[in-house]
């Protein structure tokens, strides 16, 4: 199991990070292929618990969100959330024989969940140094995810959430926090002089490591709701695109948030 995740990862991580260096549209691309790829395993997931969320619609809105966001036009992306939620909101009224309304809220929230927040991995790459931001994010994070696992899964005795993920530890937790925040000092000297602080560079990755793991809690929930171990098969021993960028996509909101109003 760990030989096929390493695997996978040194073949990923290298396209992952050849599109975040190629950057403007390119990157565009590869945000919008994730973001449906992931929309297909939510679906698939509510699919899963018999529930039926409309799920073309949501593959027609996402490219036009992305759009929104690589033209970094407020406006357009505040009226484009405006239409959608009117057009699920009164697809129950005008289709009451074939959408329940509650059907209609687990697609609106599909789109939230895969393009609002994968939107926001695209809108980092688009500022300043954000080359350099996006680097940061997923060297945190994945070290986040990797001490995290070796070290909960060897020595790890107290259960973090036993509810939704019973083989998540404090101990696993505190460890990924720390390698997190190591990193992103290390990174933080080794980036170009004057780019980023020590001190900013702890609480970047102290901030992507805790919303990191909440995010990676919530896509546990996620799947224990409808009795699912992975949210798909995609990517060998890791399961799916929303299991490998949970945290990242939960994190990329308020690190864009940190970076857009605290450091820019």
């Amino acid at each position: 199991m760990l030989k096929t995740r390493v695997l996978t990862a040194l073949f990923g991580i290298p396209v992952l990070i050849f599109f975040v260096y190629l950057g403007d549209y390119w990157f565009g691309l590869f945000i919008l292929l994730i973001t449906l790829i992931g929309l297909k395993e939510y679906n698939a997931l509510m699919r899963r618990a018999d529930w039926k969320p409309v799920e073309a619609a949501g593959y027609l809105f996402i490219p036009f969100l992305l759009f929104a966001v690589y033209r970094d036009s407020a406006p357009l992306l505040i009226s484009l959330w405006i239409l959608f939620f009117a057009v699920f909101s009164l697809f129950p009224v005008f289709f009451h024989t074939r959408v329940k309304y509650w059907e209609s809220v687990l697609a609106f929230w599909g789109i939230i969940y895969t393009g609002g927040l994968a939107g926001f991995l695209l809108a980092i790459r688009l500022l300043p140094g954000g080359f350099y931001f996006v680097i940061f994010l997923l060297i945190v994070i994945w070290c986040n995810d990797i001490f995290a696992y070796l070290v909960g899964s060897r020595f790890g005795r107290m259960p973090l959430a036993p509810a939704v993920s019973p083989k998540k530890t404090l101990e696993g937790t505190g460890a990924g926090l720390l390698a997190g925040v190591l990193a992103g000092m290390a990174m933080a000297f080794l980036f170009p002089p004057g780019f980023m602080g020590i001190r900013a560079g702890m609480s970047l990755a102290l901030l992507a490591g805790v919303t990191g793991a909440l995010g990676d809690l919530s896509q546990s929930a996620l799947k224990r709701s409808v009795g699912a171990k992975d949210s798909g098969d995609l990517l060998p021993g890791h399961g799916g695109i929303l299991d490998r960028f949970d945290s990242l996509l939960f994190a990329a909101p308020f690190y864009y948030v940190y970076l857009r109003y605290m450091m820019l």
